[in-house]
């Protein structure tokens, strides 16, 4: 991963969408998301490829 993981309010902010849809997502497992210790983050490469092939 290069650059920095992105958190549930940067991802909210670039998505147009509040950060408590984001969170509820990440838990479904509908949008790619990883854990470091109690945080839950969100690779912004993986999130464009999930973006695009959807």
């Amino acid at each position: 991963m290069t650059g920095h993981a992105l958190t549930a309010n940067e991802l909210a902010h670039v998505l147009a969408v509040s950060r408590i849809t984001i969170f509820k997502q990440a838990k479904a497992g509908r949008i790619p998301s990883f854990r470091i210790g109690t945080c839950v983050r969100f690779d912004p490469v993986v999130v464009a490829k999930w973006l695009r092939e959807r």
